[in-house]
């Protein structure tokens, strides 16, 4: 059986992570989350946040039990055994698809809103050959995107709060009811799912037991300041109901700060954070797929290893060939909520495995996996109920 070389380090682990959170979610949630929940959307955010914190607690243990490729397929498989392994695997596989697709069309709505999915395809076919030369090209590469997000986010935060019309003082409670709180954390969601990717290489990281644990929780801490401290001023100069119904609410709130010249650089940054996540975002799927097809649950072809290249390509071929399936049939917000439905179930296994261990197992506390399970059950019902 084909075997992945252990080429991540923890600084590698930590980008991955990065690139794998900052993303659509970023530049896109905003505004649905606004629309529902006004300015306590950002109550949404930090509830969103919290089930993040106790879904990557799970993961980490459990990465740290088992530092193996297959993410909770892997983890089910040895904790809950065969059916539940297999709705965990079907549920990360689809709900990443249709991630997939919705981070691709944010890209195109930033580039080229005029034709966003052809954007969209063209760049799903780049990633996808830039991934058929193996991770380690992959996180080289993300390493240059991670650093320039985060200027330009900074510069962005920068630019916003220097402005005139700016306000530290938003009223956060506009707009709350338990039922906009759950249903914007639901959405916001979306945006911290990143994080599993990591657990997903595990055969690819370099003592996984020690490195995967420690790279979830910090790209988790980093990932969710720069959400809350972004969403916060962007609610600061413009009102939600301004950019409730846009494509690119950064891009909309930058126009009315202080560096306005500048605003095309968030849509550089949008560019570049949807890419990062697709690089991470695609290998991490066809990893779980690889997983599963070594136990032949799928065909064996998916679970081939390039000799040389040390990439899962006939796996990468084909989740690329179907992200593009899914950006001809999808719209942005359609995606962001059928894929945070299938990745709450998948978490939902997450948190049952750890809540399924023995006590001398587990290195945090098991009432943060049940919260988490809790938390993903709620937001799980609320999605398909006011989908």
């Amino acid at each position: 059986m084909d075997k992945f070389q252990r080429t991540l380090t923890l600084n590698k682990s930590i980008l991955l992570g990065l690139s794998s959170m900052i993303g659509a979610g970023l530049f896109f949630n905003i505004s649905p989350t606004s629309k529902i929940a006004s300015y306590s959307s950002i109550l949404g955010l930090l509830l969103a946040g919290t089930v993040a914190f106790a879904n990557a607690s799970s993961s980490a243990q459990l990465a740290r039990l088992f530092p193996e490729t297959g993410g909770t397929y892997l983890y089910a498989k040895n904790v809950l055994g065969k059916y539940p392994s297999l709705i965990a695997g079907y549920s990360f596989a689809i709900g990443k698809l249709i991630s997939c697709t919705a981070v691709a069309l944010t890209l195109g709505n930033y580039l080229y809103p005029e034709n966003p999915k052809v954007v969209s395809i063209i760049f799903i076919i780049f990633v996808t050959l830039i991934n058929y030369f193996g991770i380690s090209k992959t996180v080289n590469i993300a390493r240059w995107f991670v650093y320039t997000i985060v200027l330009i986010l900074i510069f962005y935060i920068i630019s916003v709060t220097s402005s005139s019309n700016f306000s530290f003082d938003i009223p956060i409670g506009k707009g709350f009811s338990f039922k906009n709180l759950i249903l914007s954390a639901s959405i916001w969601f979306f945006a911290f799912t990143g994080y599993s990717r990591l657990a997903t290489f595990g055969e690819e990281v370099d003592s996984p037991e020690k490195i995967i644990p420690k790279a979830i929780l910090v790209g988790l801490g980093i990932t969710l300041f720069l959400y809350v401290s972004t969403s916060f001023v962007t609610l600061g100069i413009v009102n939600p109901s301004i950019i409730e119904n846009s494509l690119t609410p950064l891009k909309v709130a930058f126009d009315l700060s202080r560096f306005s010249e500048f605003s095309y650089l968030i849509i550089i940054a949008s560019t570049v954070a949807t890419g990062s996540v697709l690089l991470a975002l695609l290998p991490g799927i066809s990893r779980v797929l690889v997983a599963m097809a070594r136990d032949k649950k799928i065909p064996s072809l998916f679970m081939t290893i390039h000799p040389k290249q040390n990439s899962a390509y006939v796996a990468d071929i084909f989740v690329g060939f179907i992200v593009v399936v899914g950006i001809l049939n999808f719209d942005v917000l359609s995606a962001v909520k059928l894929s945070a439905i299938f990745i709450l179930i998948y978490y939902s296994i997450t948190n049952l495995c750890v809540i399924r261990l023995e006590k001398s197992k587990r290195i945090f506390p098991i009432y943060i996996s049940a919260y988490g399970l809790l938390l993903c059950i709620i937001l799980g019902i609320f999605l398909v109920i006011y989908f």
